[in-house]
């Protein structure tokens, strides 16, 4: 950690730019590795836990241990104001949110194909007797045509009402969502599984990150 001390001042950039630099590069490293766990694990979602600690881990490890340079304090810099002043307290608002959002959500779309599945189905024959077949796969021409019936102007207000819908007929709030999850081939569902489990592991590690690291600075 010597080498982190001593160059802090003269291997740092602009706060955002380093926030910015760290957050894409991890993107980069994150989002292909998701991609291809869940061709890996198909609908085994749960099979890819622990990636995101795995990576975190590493990239810890290695920065501490100074190999990986100006990104490895870059890194080290973003941890630690991760448990400092404002930034602390919105870290965790954003932690609850997106859990709850994320919990919220499946809860939603589990409950369109179960409890509601009978609404469900009266929505996908609908859109059969329209000559649009929903699969259990992604299908791009389904879209195409779903989004070709409905202009520019409704699909905004059907994007704005949906908030509305959770208070005033969650039914149909739940089925519009297991319909679209269906629709794009279960990513919905798959995405918002993995953000719970991923929020729940990045919660983890800032806490590990802060017995290890900060106290040690």
């Amino acid at each position: 950690m010597t080498f982190f001390k001593n160059n802090h001042r003269n291997n740092s950039y602009h706060p955002f730019l380093e926030f910015l630099i760290v957050t894409i590069s991890l993107i980069a490293i994150l989002v292909p590795l998701r991609i291809f766990s869940r061709e890996i694990f198909a609908d085994d979602w749960i099979g890819s836990l622990g990636i995101i600690s795995i990576v975190f881990g590493a990239i810890l490890f290695l920065s501490k241990k100074e190999k990986l340079g100006i990104f490895g304090q870059m890194f080290l810099r973003q941890i630690i104001k991760n448990h400092k002043g404002k930034k602390k307290a919105i870290i965790y608002f954003q932690t609850v949110m997106f859990l709850s959002m994320g919990i919220f959500t499946i809860f939603s779309i589990n409950a369109g194909n179960t409890d509601y599945q009978i609404l469900k189905e009266q929505v996908l024959e609908e859109f059969l007797n329209q000559g649009v077949i929903i699969g259990s796969e992604w299908n791009f021409d389904s879209i195409e045509q779903i989004s070709s019936q409905v202009s520019t102007e409704e699909q905004i207000e059907s994007i704005v009402s949906l908030p509305f819908l959770i208070i005033e007929n969650f039914e149909i709030f739940s089925v519009v969502l297991a319909v679209t999850d269906q629709l794009m081939g279960g990513w919905v569902m798959y995405f918002w599984q993995v953000m719970v489990v991923e929020i729940a592991e990045i919660t983890i590690f800032i806490v590990i990150s802060k017995k290890f690291l900060v106290k040690n600075l």
